[in-house]
């Protein structure tokens, strides 16, 4: 098996990307620049394109890579989200949101980012912390474990359903690390949050929110905004219950700011009109469980759930199904059509096919000039993957 790690540009000799046992290690390189260093070829990516992509592992740490992970289309893609995701750069992060998703597993040195893509369906992995090693021996280690994965798993499905149940396990064993550790230091907010959030993670929903309201007990000491995210976070827990009014009335005790005044009165609304489910997907949406919203709602249908559906439908890369709302909503509209457009355009950017995706992008530019950044950041994109070929 051909496990390739796709770099940060100009950083492929300091990649220290570990060996892995019975596999071909192999390192993108800038320009057409080969050769081999401790056991790792260096290769361009005009020789990848030559390998056979059904025996190939992509690791990924620049996401960029991604409309050529698209056209390349390995058995499996590992991606590495790290400190460099603090980037401020709007096409990085386009780019990465994507990339999470097309990933078969990530492997990421924040503990609040593995939730919040565990709570989007992605099978994410901290490989730092908890483990008690460096960062690098961590990386090595979650590697080695997932290309393990990749070569018992002939089956793409099998693999998928092996990655998921392995990040289930690393879950529950830190979720039960943290309970231990609660019972040695059970004033210490930091674990009492944390370990609130894995329980949500886990489906233990009730003890999640008693260890949310513990924690926030806890935060009203101090004080500040820190305290009405986590009551918001509260909310969600509730309406996972199914708790709806509890759900609304701790979303309204974090309504301060007017945008979230206008929106809890709206969540009123929905409540007074027996729409449970859409409150309360409303609530779990705005708090990252998109997932279950989504789910919430296509069991749940009702006529005033298209606007909430269309944007989890977006965010999710379902771009057929936003599609089709929009062609339900009033169509020859000038604001529908320009998102018509940009829907279409996304979604060929994200199968590759950059030449549509521009061609989609200047028809939704012809109605609003501000589309003109998606075509700018499809450059950017490009000259990135110019500098590998």
């Amino acid at each position: 098996m051909n496990v390739v790690f796709f770099g940060e540009p100009g950083g492929e000799e300091e990649a220290g990307f570990p060996l892995l046992p019975d596999c071909q290690v192999l390192v993108v390189s800038a320009g057409k620049r080969s050769g081999k260093k401790n056991g790792i070829s260096y290769v361009p990516l005009s020789e990848v394109r030559e390998l056979e992509p059904s025996h190939g592992v992509a690791v990924v740490s620049h996401p960029y890579w991604m409309p050529f992970l698209r056209q390349w289309k390995p058995y499996a893609v590992i991606g590495l989200a790290y400190g460099a995701d603090a980037s401020s750069d709007a096409s990085y992060h386009y780019y990465r949101k994507v990339l999470n998703r097309f990933c078969d597993a990530v492997l990421t040195d924040s503990e609040e980012a593995m939730l919040d893509l565990s709570l989007r369906g992605i099978p994410a992995f901290h490989s730092s912390g908890p483990l008690g090693l460096s960062e690098g021996t961590a990386i090595a280690e979650r590697c080695a474990e997932l290309v393990g994965l990749c070569k018992v798993n002939a089956d793409v499905y099998d693999l998928r359903r092996s990655i998921q149940e392995l990040a289930a396990h690393k879950r529950t064993e830190r979720t039960e690390g943290l309970l231990e550790a609660i019972e040695c230091e059970p004033h210490n907010e930091a674990l009492i949050t944390l370990a609130a959030r894995y329980l949500y993670a886990e489906g233990r929903h009730s003890e999640a929110e008693y260890y949310g309201f513990q924690a926030f007990g806890r935060c009203v000491v101090a004080s500040g905004s820190r305290c009405l995210s986590l009551y918001r976070w509260i909310a969600m827990v509730q309406a996972r219950q199914g708790k709806t009014e509890d759900a609304l009335n701790s979303f309204g005790v974090t309504a301060i700011q007017a945008e979230d005044k206008a929106r809890y009165q709206r969540l009123l609304a929905a409540y007074d009109q027996q729409l449970h489910a859409l409150v309360c997907a409303d609530i779990c949406r705005e708090n990252g469980d998109m997932a279950y919203a989504l789910e919430l709602l296509e069991r749940h249908p009702t006529p005033f759930d298209r606007s909430i559906r269309y944007q989890l439908y977006k965010e999710t890369g379902q771009y057929p199904k936003a599609l089709d709302l929009l062609a339900q909503d009033r169509p020859k509209e000038l604001a529908v059509e320009r998102e018509r457009w940009l829907l279409l355009g996304e979604q060929e950017e994200q199968e590759g096919c950059v030449p549509q995706a521009v061609s989609f992008y200047l028809k939704a530019a012809c109605i609003d000039q501000e589309v003109i950044s998606n075509i700018l950041r499809l450059e950017m994109m490009e000259r990135f993957l110019a500098a590998y070929s």
